[in-house]
């Protein structure tokens, strides 16, 4: 039930969802704003990466960020 707690907490809650399944950065830099000041941004993009969700923004990052996020991460666990 964790993960209940953070989406009630998100900035985004009842928002339509299809705004943040958008192609391309600028079509995105809205819904990232949103997520700039969200509380639960850590735990939104956490939860992106644990399970492996390839499409949207989450946590305030595209999936090209993300993927770029997690090379980073790779890199520095090295």
């Amino acid at each position: 039930m964790q993960e209940a707690n953070w989406l009630d907490r998100a900035r985004c809650r009842g928002m339509d969802p299809d705004r943040f399944f958008v192609r391309g950065i600028a079509q995105a830099r809205p819904v990232i704003r949103v997520c700039e000041r969200c509380p639960v941004r850590d735990q939104c993009l956490s939860y992106a990466l644990d399970n492996d969700i390839t499409f949207g923004v989450w946590g305030g990052l595209t999936e090209r960020q993300r993927r770029a996020h997690q090379r980073k991460q790779f890199a520095e666990a090295s």
